[in-house]
């Protein structure tokens, strides 16, 4: 590969990260402490293949839900293992 086609390629990814982070529904702390709660409590209790520990993280953190919910389904977080697994991997990609 020419030097010019990587610097090509570079730019193209960190762009895609730039918008993968404008992209966050919510600052990188606050997705943090998603991730942390709903890691801990798939680890505790198990995953029902729902969101109830999602949905439980962002009515006690008033978080708007529409926008946090649409975002992790966005990056294949549809229930509460899912989440952990693919969607906080897209966060730490990016972030």
């Amino acid at each position: 590969m020419k030097s010019s086609d990587r610097d090509l390629k570079k730019n193209w990814k960190l762009q895609q990260r730039e918008l993968a982070r404008a992209a966050f529904p919510a600052a990188n702390s606050v997705l943090e402490s998603l991730f942390d709660f709903v890691e801990s409590n798939v680890d505790s209790h198990g995953c029902n293949h729902s969101l109830r520990f999602t949905t439980r993280w962002v009515s006690e953190h008033e978080q708007p839900e529409k926008s946090v919910l649409e975002w992790l389904a966005a990056h294949g977080g549809n229930c509460d293992c899912e989440v952990v697994a693919n969607a906080a991997n897209h966060w730490e990609q990016n972030r």
